[in-house]
């Protein structure tokens, strides 16, 4: 894993550094005030928190929001799928929306597993393309949304390896074994092509669904 965050520090540090990038409010994501130079090597702590450093098909992120009031939204939600006996814990996703360089912004990550609950946490889970794989296996999504400049920046982006790591996952389950409360907290350590993607997050569950 450190040489993948190496690898990742290094290409980030880089990425900083592209004038066409810097120009374009629409392709460069980055909080005031950040405190961070490199991208984390680790999760960052139990205190709510989501920091995403990297890029993505030409977008520099450099969000680092370690105070959450400032943020319009910050929560997570569990996806659950009905199975024999009970429910699978197939997805979960942290959605952030905030002001950001003067834009209003909406990022969200996503990842899925045959069931999460069957895995003791702290776990590393390996990033790989398969839906809802089970194990020690998951995938990654990452979608972001704004608008600048009179043009509007969407993407969804799949396809990651690397590394999710799950610190923790809590909740009060009820009486069908489903929780929307609780907090999930994690890292996430993940390469596609010439891109990379480092993700902190410690986020409060504000909800569930059960998939049909």
């Amino acid at each position: 894993m450190k040489a993948a965050s190496t690898l990742i520090t290094a290409a980030f540090v880089a990425g900083l550094s592209l004038p066409a990038a810097a120009q374009d409010p629409g392709k460069m994501a980055e909080t005031v005030g950040n405190s961070l130079t490199t991208a984390p090597a680790s999760w960052l702590g139990d205190a709510p928190h989501f920091v995403m450093m990297g890029t993505v098909n030409g977008t520099v992120f450099n969000v680092q929001m370690m105070d959450m009031t400032a943020a319009a939204f910050f929560g997570a939600k569990r996806e659950y799928r009905a199975i024999e006996g009970g429910f699978a814990y197939i997805d979960f996703e942290v959605a952030l929306e905030a002001e950001i360089g003067g834009i209003e912004r909406q990022i969200e990550v996503e990842m899925e597993n045959a069931d999460f609950t069957t895995q003791t946490l702290p776990a590393d889970f390996a990033l790989q393309q398969a839906e809802f794989p089970a194990g020690l296996l998951s995938n990654l999504e990452t979608q972001w949304e704004w608008e600048a400049s009179g043009a509007s920046f969407n993407e969804e982006v799949v396809g990651w390896t690397g590394t999710l790591h799950i610190h923790s996952d809590t909740g009060t389950k009820d009486a069908r074994g489903l929780s929307g409360d609780g907090t999930i907290a994690g890292y996430i350590n993940a390469v596609k092509g010439t891109d990379t993607m480092v993700i902190s997050f410690t986020a409060p569950v504000a909800e569930y669904e059960i998939d049909d």
